[in-house]
């Protein structure tokens, strides 16, 4: 008997907004601060999420995996400044999920 993929029925954010998010969150990384640009892109990640079904919880492990797999933090221990930038992500990704 084969075992259940839930991997393949889950639903995912867009490979575009994840592209727009990567770059985006590569900027905040490298300048060390989340642009205003970030606000407009996860309002509309969220929509797109509560759309597509996916629970914030799921939003934030995808927005977590493309942090943490940007070049400057993948290679680097955390520091205090890329931990303030993840809680930041983290709070306004769930101020956005639920603004509506």
């Amino acid at each position: 008997m084969m075992a259940f993929d839930r991997s393949s029925s889950r639903p995912a954010l867009d490979p575009a907004t994840v592209t727009e998010l990567r770059a985006v969150l590569a900027r905040s990384a490298q300048i060390g601060d989340h642009g205003d640009e970030l606000k407009g892109l996860l309002a509309r990640a969220a929509a797109e999420a509560r759309q597509k079904g996916i629970q914030a919880e799921q939003l934030l492990v995808a927005l977590k995996e493309i942090w943490y797999s940007l070049p400057p933090l993948s290679n680097q221990p955390g520091s205090d400044v890329q931990t303030r930038l993840l809680q930041q992500l983290i709070a306004r990704c769930i101020h956005e999920y639920y603004a509506t």
